[in-house]
């Protein structure tokens, strides 16, 4: 009978896991990923937000 009791303990412990598993919270907390902190990225984003991505500005010099 204890193997049993045992048995229901561990199907209980499993089916709640499974659950909380499916939960918000378990969704939550999962790893956020975050975009790439080169310099070139952040230095291409500034430029773009500025407008200035041109190869004027960038090596302040005009082709031709």
């Amino acid at each position: 009978m204890a193997d049993l009791e045992a048995v229901l303990a561990d199907v209980s412990y499993l089916m709640a896991m499974e659950k909380s598993k499916s939960s918000p919270a378990a969704r939550a907390s999962k790893k956020i990923v975050l975009p790439d902190p080169s310099i070139r990225s952040v230095m291409h984003k500034h430029l773009l937000k500025n407008g200035i991505v041109t190869f004027e500005h960038i090596f302040d010099q005009r082709i031709g």
